[in-house]
């Protein structure tokens, strides 16, 4: 018997795996202890959520909070905020925008310190996967890294090189042995390289331009070669950001075929196109291009 609850929520619509449901929610030490349609125990803290959504925390698994070294781009004090303001509960923070970027265990250290100290909700934190640090990967997951980033094509920083095929190969094969997922940047060096030497030889530099250097052959092959390597080494792959249908499609025959691959995607994708980039600008540049 309860004899009183830390948090009542009622009157919510609670997301559940199996549906939307109309229900009362019951927490006790950090914990959902009930949920019923009334629930009369007494509470030190009740809740009314008449008609609102009441969803699990939010988990991002792909965000940017560069410390140390660029906070000013958006640290972990503000990104953790924004997150938790957002209804987010825990963030898994890439390794590249730091300086030094996580590519050995003391690096991630410190970054881990950062967040010990600044974060306001939880925390994980990837690791790197670079030609310079094939070697560190064991001492990287011995340090808490949950997964390696790697990028196919140049990252935009230098201390982040990207992978060559040989390179993601060995990578993937030293990462399985150590049961680390591996997280690529899904788009192919040589054909993006290729593309973007034609709009500059053409003096073009607007947002169709910027699309025209990326085109979804560039994701598609990328996305290719990573599903190859994943089923040659065993080794568990996620794609970041894809931008495609075609994208999304290759990865579902690579499941069908039992390939231990997923993906992500993010709500510019979903909800912009190319035209919305000529409005917006620049603010609307990324990669892959929102197509």
């Amino acid at each position: 018997m309860i004899s009183e609850l830390d948090l009542l929520v009622r009157g919510g619509r609670l997301v559940t795996p199996d549906g939307i449901v109309e229900a009362e929610l019951a927490v006790l030490e950090g914990r959902v202890v009930k949920i019923a349609p009334r629930i009369e125990e007494p509470s030190a803290v009740t809740l009314e959520a008449d008609g609102r959504y009441v969803f699990p925390g939010i988990i991002d698994a792909h965000v940017h909070f560069n410390e140390p070294g660029r906070a000013e781009w958006e640290g972990l004090a503000s990104g953790s905020a924004a997150l938790g303001a957002g209804g987010g509960t825990m963030f898994f923070e890439m390794p590249l925008n730091s300086e030094p970027p996580v590519l050995d265990a003391a690096a991630l250290r410190e970054k881990r310190r950062l967040a010990e100290e600044l974060s306001c909700v939880d925390f994980a934190l990837w690791g790197g996967l670079t030609p310079l640090n094939l070697d560190k990967l064991a001492a990287l997951r011995d340090a808490g890294a949950i997964g390696l980033k790697a990028f196919m094509s140049n990252s935009g920083i230098a201390s982040f090189p990207h992978v060559d095929a040989k390179t993601l190969r060995e990578g993937m094969k030293r990462a399985a042995k150590l049961g680390l997922l591996v997280a690529v940047h899904a788009e192919d060096d040589a054909l993006a390289a290729k593309f973007t030497a034609v709009q500059k030889a053409k003096g073009k530099a607007d947002a169709a331009a910027w699309l025209a250097s990326r085109p979804v052959e560039v994701e598609l092959e990328a996305i290719r070669t990573a599903i190859e390597l994943a089923g040659e080494t065993g080794c568990a792959l996620h794609i970041v950001h894809v931008s495609s249908p075609e994208g999304v499609a290759l990865v579902e025959t690579a499941r069908d075929q039992r390939i231990d691959v997923t993906a992500e995607t993010c709500p510019h994708y979903l909800l912009l196109n190319d035209k919305d980039v000529a409005k917006i600008g620049a603010a609307a540049k990324c990669a892959p291009p929102i197509r």
